[in-house]
């Protein structure tokens, strides 16, 4: 997108934030192995919020406050959230680049239990027969509760090495003052209503996030048996119960209202980068996705957008409300908590020229898990997030919002990728970002 001419944003008649700098709420799009992209992103702003930090501007330009996510969005933005020993922001970026890392299908045998040595050439062979479907007939089994339960141990432990957990721990604590929210769908949906299905984690902040609460948010029906997790009724009582739950992809992807609803005017971010997996635009022939293969890619990138669109219009529409009250005298009570946010994207997109010009992104490589795949998809959201940051579309609103109605904020000089590398702090993670910033 052309960088737009500053512009003289309105002025609320009251503070925009109580902080100096804007507060921040990062948003993380779900998307199967697409969210190596998020990785990438995270990794990019991480380091480069260290590298302010090390100058001596750390919350100078933003007052990070919160980061959401679905499914394997949830899971990366958890890792970058969990609480960092030194309290440096690098911690966040090592820790999204090794649970990825971990989640490769390679052919590393190092710290990997014997039944995971030949998953390269099960992946290869599931890329292979999803090429196929346009000429086979479909066959849609149900999922193996014996494959669900290897498969999500095998995150589990992927999730413990990475936050650096005990064998049999099953939750971690984030960074002090940063919210996180995950989000899943109640499958059964007992209390009857279409918001009642929706469901945001951790459950109890203070109690920590449960391993089991980010499965939750990633149990994709066609490969997992529905997530069990013991919650509160939510009528009052304190009681407990068992509920079964899917892919946030069905609810909030990601959630973003979480970061607003019942909140306090200076408790909500000003400012929110969305971290959008699925393409707004269908990009096949011009008939529209014929075979079924590009009907399932398309179905399910549509799905994926459809909470994103509907929050992003609530608020656009509180953001109009927000500059018609600020021309009004001072305000009291739950009207002066309404307040402008300027929303800002990070989008995944085919490249040309880019390290996926030989990739195609539809629905089956996004269970993808091959290393040259993975790598390609990192390398990618670290270009992007330093385009947008760079671009100045990380300070400003998106065109797609009523910009008269949103704010923009100064923009910092950022790092260039190359220049983030020793803050690392890990060979192996400094010579992979080397490579992966000179794709």
């Amino acid at each position: 997108m052309p960088t737009k001419k500053p512009r003289k944003a309105p002025v609320p008649s009251t503070p925009k934030s109580s902080s100096p700098a804007p507060r921040l709420g990062i948003a993380c799009q779900g998307g199967g192995a697409h969210t190596a992209f998020t990785a990438g992103v995270l990794a990019y702003l991480f380091l480069s919020f260290e590298h302010f930090r090390r100058r001596g501007e750390d919350e100078k330009w933003f007052s990070l406050v919160g980061l959401s996510g679905t499914s394997g969005g949830a899971i990366t933005a958890a890792m970058a959230w969990s609480a960092a020993p030194d309290g440096s922001w690098s911690e966040g970026a090592r820790r999204v680049l090794h649970y990825w890392n971990r989640n490769k299908a390679s052919l590393e045998l190092k710290g990997k239990l014997p039944l995971w040595w030949g998953e390269y050439f099960t992946n290869a062979a599931a890329q292979l027969a999803s090429a196929w479907q346009n000429w086979l007939p479909a066959v849609n089994l149900p999922p193996s509760p014996f494959t669900s339960s290897l498969v999500q141990e095998r995150m589990r432990d992927d999730m413990r090495a990475v936050v650096g957990l005990t064998a049999d721990a099953d939750r971690f604590f984030g960074r002090e003052g940063l919210d996180l929210f995950v989000g899943a769908v109640d499958v059964v949906n007992p209390g009857g209503e279409p918001e009642t299905a929706f469901r945001t984690f951790p459950e109890s902040p203070e109690a920590g996030l449960r391993l089991d609460e980010l499965l939750a948010s990633a149990c994709i029906p066609e490969l997992f048996v529905a997530q069990p997790l013991s919650v509160d009724k939510g009528d009052g009582s304190g009681q407990r119960e068992g509920r079964i739950f899917w892919d946030g992809l069905y609810s909030q992807n990601p959630p973003i209202n979480d970061f607003f609803i019942n909140r306090q005017r200076n408790c909500k971010p000003d400012l929110l980068w969305v971290v959008q997996i699925n393409p707004n635009t269908y990009e096949g022939s011009p008939g529209g996705p014929l075979t079924p293969d590009d009907q399932d890619d398309r179905r399910n990138e549509l799905s994926g957008n459809l909470s994103l669109a509907q929050e992003l219009r609530a608020i656009d529409v509180v953001n109009r409300i927000a500059f018609q009250l600020a021309e009004l005298p001072r305000l009291e009570g739950p009207l002066a908590d309404y307040k402008p946010v300027t929303v800002c994207f990070i989008r995944l997109g085919e490249r040309p020229e880019g390290p996926l010009s030989r990739y195609r992104l539809n629905y089956a490589s996004k269970l993808n898990r091959d290393p040259d795949f993975i790598d390609a998809l990192m390398a990618e959201g670290i270009a992007a997030a330093h385009r947008a940051a760079t671009g100045h579309e990380l300070v400003r609103p998106h065109h797609s919002m009523t910009e008269a109605c949103a704010l923009d904020f100064p923009n910092p000089a950022w790092p260039d990728p190359a220049e983030l590398e020793s803050l690392l702090d890990d060979p192996a993670l400094a010579a992979q970002w080397r490579r992966l910033v000179t794709v």
